[in-house]
């Protein structure tokens, strides 16, 4: 019998899970630079737009997250500071397609905490996303990926997974990124 998942929106109450599933793994993750930088950046960008994230529980512990914001909003928001990487290309202009797309939902981030990947909480969070209220007011969504690298073994790769995940879902190849190589899949409603 598997175990029950559990689905959250973000709010002030469990916005630490949020930042623990991210950073949980590191010595006195509460106090870490980068850590106080996400939390603003969650609250300024769920200011704006809410939620930004669903989290799943099992058994009441956080094991995995889906973050997104609406694709006009990326200019205005950028990337969460733990995503961001200038020096590595990785910047919120790389991820904007244009007006034609301003009416996605952008996913920045699906994680599953390693001890629970393969127990379905991926596809039960992309699956929750895209029934969920807030999906149902846009056209459709985009996500950033890169293809499996075996050497990962099966750990979801950052920051949203991997290609073949989200192909499974009816996504599509929009555009192919380089520096580093990754594609952008878009999701259309029918």
């Amino acid at each position: 019998m598997s175990e029950i998942i559990r689905i959250l929106a973000i709010n002030s109450n469990n916005v630490f899970d949020r930042l623990k599933l991210c950073w949980g793994h590191l010595e006195d993750w509460q106090n870490s630079e980068i850590v106080q930088k996400s939390k603003e950046w969650l609250e300024k960008t769920n200011m704006l737009f809410t939620p930004t994230t669903f989290i799943a529980y099992m058994k009441e512990k956080p094991v995995g997250m889906i973050e997104f914001v609406p694709q006009k909003l990326m200019k205005k928001v950028g990337l969460c500071p733990c995503r961001a990487n200038p020096e590595k290309g990785e910047v919120e202009s790389r991820y904007i397609l244009g007006k034609e797309f301003n009416d996605c939902l952008f996913i920045f981030c699906l994680w599953v905490d390693i001890d629970h990947q393969g127990k379905g909480v991926g596809k039960t969070l992309l699956k929750y996303f895209l029934n969920s209220p807030v999906f149902k007011n846009y056209e459709g969504a985009l996500v950033y990926v890169t293809e499996r690298d075996e050497k990962w073994g099966k750990h979801i790769h950052w920051p949203a997974g991997p290609k073949e995940f989200y192909l499974k879902f009816g996504f599509m190849t929009e555009k192919t990124l380089n520096n580093p190589l990754g594609y952008l899949l878009h999701y259309r409603k029918t």
